[in-house]
C-alpha cells in the first residue's frame, strides 16, 4: 500500500467515526469509547511497545535536542507572526500560541500514522518524541502560565504543576512505565503480555474513529486569519523546520527522522484544547486550529508522507 493510499485509510476511519457519530452513536457512547482509548487501549500500546524496545533505542540525545530545538524555533515563529500581522495580545495568549503552532495530535493519530507507514522499527523514535512531545510543550506550557500568574513557586508549586499536567496522564505513565520495566528487565507474566497484545491493536482504529466522532466544525465559521497562519506553521512550518534542523546537525537514521517529521507534520492535538480550557486563554482559537488542522491534515499529511517515502 502506497503512502497515500495509507494516509487515505487512516482518514477513511476518521470519517466513518464523524458520520457514526452524527447517526448511530449517543453521547455517552462517545464518552465511553475516548475513554476507552485514552485510559486503556493507547497506554496497552505504549506500554507493551516501550517494554518490547531496548532503552538505547528510545533515548538518543543528539535526536530529542534537534527535536526540542526545531520546536522551540517554530514557537517563536508562531508568536512572531501574530504578533506582526495581528492584535497583540497578552504573553498567556502567545503561549497558547505556540502551543497551537507546535503540539501535535500525537497520540490519536500520531501513533496509527507511523505504526502503518513506517513499522515496528520505528517504534522507538515514535514513543521518545511522543513522551517528550508532551512534557516539553503541553507540560512546559502550563508551568510557564502559572508562573506567569504567580500561583505558587517553588518545588511544591512545580511538583503541582506536574502532577496535573503529566503525572496522571495515562499515555505518559504507561509509557514510563514500559521505559522503566525495560530497563530493569522486569519480566512480564505471560497471561498480562497476551492481554495487552490483543488490546493494544485496538488503539489504532478505535482512536481515529473517536477522532472524527469529536469533530465539531460549527466553529468553523468564526475562522480568522491568525488561525490560518497557526495552520500554517503548524502543518508546513514545524516539519519543514525539524527536518531542516535535523539535516543541518547530519542526523539522517531514516528512522527517527521519518517518524519525527511526520509526526511535527500531524495537526494540532486535542491536549492544546483542554490546556487552553483550563487556563481560558485562547479557547475559542484553539478549538479552530484543532478542528481546521485536522480537516487540513488530510492533504497536508499525504503530501509530506508521500515526499518523505
Amino acid at each position: 500500500m502506497s503512502g497515500f493510499e495509507t494516509i487515505l485509510t487512516l482518514f477513511l476511519l476518521i470519517g466513518v467515526g464523524y458520520v457514526a457519530r452524527r447517526t448511530l452513536l449517543a453521547s455517552h457512547s462517545l464518552v465511553a469509547l475516548n475513554s476507552f482509548v485514552f485510559y486503556i487501549a493507547v497506554p496497552a500500546l505504549l506500554f507493551l511497545s516501550a517494554y518490547r524496545l531496548p532503552l538505547e533505542s528510545l533515548l538518543q540525545p543528539g535526536y530529542i535536542g534537534a527535536f526540542l530545538l526545531a520546536t522551540v524555533a517554530t514557537g517563536l515563529l508562531a508568536i512572531a507572526g501574530a504578533k506582526l500581522w495581528f492584535e497583540t495580545r497578552s504573553p498567556e495568549q502567545h503561549v497558547m500560541r505556540a502551543v497551537n503552532g507546535t503540539f501535535a495530535n500525537f497520540a490519536y493519530m500520531g501513533i496509527p500514522l507511523i505504526t502503518t507507514l513506517l513499522g515496528e522499527q520505528a517504534h522507538g523514535p515514535m514513543i521518545c518524541m511522543i513522551l517528550v512531545g508532551n512534557l516539553f510543550i503541553i507540560g512546559g506550557a502550563q508551568i510557564v502560565i502559572e508562573v506567569m500568574r504567580r500561583e505558587g513557586t517553588g518545588v511544591s508549586a512545580l511538583v503541582k504543576t506536574l502532577d496535573r499536567s503529566l503525572l496522571r496522564s495515562p499515555v505518559f505513565l504507561a509509557t514510563v512505565a514500559g521505559v522503566l520495566a525495560s530497563w530493569l528487565s522486569i519480566p512480564l507474566p505471560a497471561v498480562l503480555t497476551r492481554a495487552l497484545e490483543i488490546m493494544a491493536p485496538s488503539a489504532i482504529p478505535v482512536a481515529l474513529f473517536c477522532l472524527g466522532a469529536g469533530l465539531q466544525f460549527a466553529a468553523l465559521k468564526n475562522c480568522k486569519l491568525e488561525m490560518v497562519w497557526l495552520i500554517v506553521v503548524k502543518l508546513f512550518f514545524q516539519p519543514l523546520m525539524t527536518l531542516g534542523v535535523f539535516l543541518l546537525f547530519g542526523l539522517d537514521d531514516p528512522n527517527w527522522l521519518l517518524a519525527t517529521v511526520l509526526l511535527t507534520a500531524l495537526p494540532t492535538g486535542a491536549l492544546a484544547h483542554v490546556v487552553a480550557l483550563r487556563y481560558d486563554v485562547s479557547e475559542q482559537e484553539t478549538s479552530l486550529c484543532v478542528v481546521l488542522s485536522t480537516l487540513l491534515s488530510a492533504v497536508t499529511v499525504a503530501l509530506w508522507s508521500g515526499w518523505l517515502l
